[in-house]
């Protein structure tokens, strides 16, 4: 077959240049595949970027991108109903759930039909997305085996990378993982599991690729071991003799209320497989659809057959052995780590986009606000499929390439993230695997109603309304201080986090204390403050609280976030607090102004006073912690722990 390894020259011969500049999509798996395919049908001249030799991404088996995390025995986990593209049915003879190879064959033939394998540059991987003087971006790309680098400008990129190719082992590693004398390997390098042939496997996470390599490898292990973090519910592929994702529809997603969603599919799981506690595994302590469920027709029949053994989650290692934090323990000779993946644009500079925790802030989930022309297509975990979902998108970006919809302004843009993460918290189970989820049919209703909304938006500023100017931010940028201090992370925040004990670190602040019984994200307090003769009462909410990492909250009566970042720093910790009012609103930005100008002579004299402020919070929190540090706070106890100290077992996040 034609590998089509053509340069980026070919490719750009090949293109006919646009009016409003060229395109650039990063990536052809599934997702850049269908920008492509939308662009090219559109006419918008493009030039889309593989590091490969040929088209697909994961689902090119053995693909010489060195990216991909396919297995030998992979197959899609939607149906072929759910996952067609909508411009392009899959064959009728495929099966319901087709493996990779029948996939790859189907993104071949998707290309050749519409005709633009010759706008993708292959071998070809982008190494730097840097904004343009003037608007646009100008993207340098190096040819893999020549190691030419060309440079090129355009005014729009569509970023489809994909988020499953940067391994995540789990964080902090388990006590005494480092020792272990076993094979340790992230699902990402799995392939076959002839290499555990008689061997005892540890298969650690409860996704998707956990319970397909728990259930091969328990084909040809000594024994193979499933250790889970918590409880989670399994789907199977089949309901009543029919892929089980062609049930749902449009009406039950959308309409009926998520409590009676979950009352029909606990009805058919009760009636299809029963209760996971009869197979072993450990009760949910959540409710159905609040965290991503395994998908798998072959795990809980293995479990029911004894072929698996289940475990908890892991206090440590210990030589060949591996300890459970129910007590039990097991000789290992390989750990298969199915711990998920770390979302990252290696072309892009932190300063332009910096995901933390798998977090990244867009508008609809495409969208980067701050930065005009730069979109992200597939960057989305979906309880559905991702190639009409990332067709969706395409078709938005491309209205918005072409000027027939337009954004809102970025104080709206920020709102809807706010509200989408709000949702997250309150729904899903926290996690960084849960920090993109979007549900199949509601998630092409929000696109659809955005592209209503920017088409809208564009006729009416076509009609003499004036337009926001693009990458112009009237707010001001979040202002940053840090500090070092010598005590742990989790020392630090037990105070930082103790809204009770903020009058003893803020200037203003006097007393806060808490509403109800609710703590961590979501979690509400009241603020006293006082400056000079001025008394405010201030209503929070907390948006980010995780232990030893981060705590923020939001000011809900004038929008101002504010933020704490921890990250280990030696011995110590380095302490940076956030002030962020870009989620305010026009009449809180005019509150807080004149805010500044009654009291604080201006602007610029109100941001140096914040600065001296949150210079003043950090001091304080630093003697506090670094007193108690020293009076043998959590460090110090931890240093004295000879071998017969108690191993606590570690909050791993083990789900894949």
């Amino acid at each position: 077959m034609n590998t089509h390894k053509n340069s980026v020259e070919d490719a750009v011969r090949h293109a006919v240049e646009a009016p409003g500049g060229r395109v650039c999509v990063i990536g052809a798996g599934w997702s850049g595949l269908a920008s492509c395919q939308v662009l090219h049908e559109r006419g918008v001249a493009f030039d889309c970027y593989e590091a490969g030799s040929r088209v697909g991404g994961n689902w090119r088996y053995l693909n010489d991108n060195g990216m991909s995390s396919g297995y030998r025995s992979l197959h899609i986990n939607t149906s072929r109903k759910l996952s067609e593209y909508r411009s392009y049915p899959m064959p009728k003879d495929y099966p319901h759930y087709p493996d990779h190879y029948l996939i790859a064959r189907y993104l071949d033939d998707y290309v050749d039909h519409f005709g633009f394998r010759e706008t993708i540059a292959f071998r070809t991987e982008v190494t730097h997305v840097v904004p343009a003087e003037g608007g646009g971006w100008n993207v340098t790309a190096r040819h893999r085996d020549t190691g030419t680098e060309t440079t090129r400008h355009y005014g729009s990129v569509l970023v489809a990378n994909g988020h499953h190719w940067d391994p995540r082992m789990p964080e902090p590693a388990f006590p005494g993982a480092d020792g272990f004398t076993g094979e340790q390997i992230h699902s990402h390098h799995y392939r076959v599991p002839d290499s555990y042939a008689g061997k005892r496997v540890l298969v650690v996470g409860f996704g998707n690729s956990a319970s397909d390599i728990a259930v091969e490898t328990s084909l040809v292990s000594e024994r193979t071991f499933l250790s889970l973090r918590r409880g989670g519910y399994v789907f199977p592929k089949f309901m009543f003799g029919k892929a089980g994702d062609d049930l749902i529809n449009p009406f039950i997603t959308r309409v009926m209320p998520r409590e009676a969603q979950r009352r029909v599919m606990a009805l058919l799981l009760r009636m299809t497989v029963g209760k996971v506690t009869d197979y072993g595994l450990p009760e949910p302590e959540h409710k159905l659809f609040n965290a991503h469920p395994t998908v798998s027709e072959a795990l809980l029949p293995r479990l029911g057959h004894g072929g698996i053994g289940v475990k908890p989650n892991i206090s440590h290692f210990d030589g060949d052995t591996v300890h459970f934090v129910d007590g039990s323990s097991e000789v290992i000779d390989a750990v298969i780590h199915c711990t998920g993946y770390k979302v990252g644009f290696p072309f892009l500079d932190p300063s332009v986009i910096a995901p933390k925790d798998n977090d990244v802030s867009l508008f609809h989930r495409v969208v980067d606000p701050r930065n005009p022309g730069l979109y992200f297509i597939g960057l989305f975990q979906p309880l559905g499929a991702t190639t009409v979902l990332a067709e969706a998108q395409s078709h938005w970006v491309a209205d918005l390439i072409e000027g027939k919809a337009a954004l809102p302004s970025e104080e709206r843009m920020n709102r809807e993230i706010t509200r989408y993460k709000e949702g997250l918290a309150k729904r899903y189970v926290n996690s960084t695997r849960h920090t993109m989820q979007v549900d199949h049919y509601p998630y092409l209703a929000e696109l659809g109603k955005a592209r209503r909304v920017g088409a809208r938006l564009a006729r009416k500023r076509g009609a003499g309304s004036p337009a926001p100017v693009p990458g112009v931010t009237t707010a001001p940028r979040p202002e940053e201080v840090s500090i070092r201090i010598d005590a742990s992370p989790e020392q630090v925040w037990d105070l930082i986090s103790d809204v009770t004990r903020m009058g003893e670190w803020s200037p203003e602040c006097r007393r806060c204390y808490w509403r109800g019984g609710t703590r961590g994200v979501g979690a509400r307090f009241i603020g006293i403050n006082r400056r000079r003769w001025v008394v405010w009462v201030t209503s929070n909410r907390v948006e980010e609280s995780e232990r030893g990492r981060s705590f923020a909250f939001r000011t809900t009566t004038n929008g101002v976030r504010w933020g704490y970042r921890l990250v280990p720093d030696g011995e110590g910790t380095l302490v940076t607090e956030v002030w962020d009012v870009s989620g305010q609103s026009r009449g809180q930005r005019k509150r807080t102004e004149s805010f500044a100008n009654m009291l604080l002579d201006g602007h610029e004299s109100h941001l140096r006073e914040l600065r001296d402020g949150m210079r003043q919070t950090l001091q304080r929190v630093k003697a506090a912690a670094e007193k108690s540090a020293a009076g043998g706070g959590e460090r110090g106890a931890a240093s004295t722990g000879g071998p017969t100290a108690r191993r606590e077992p570690v909050p791993v996040d083990t789900a894949a």
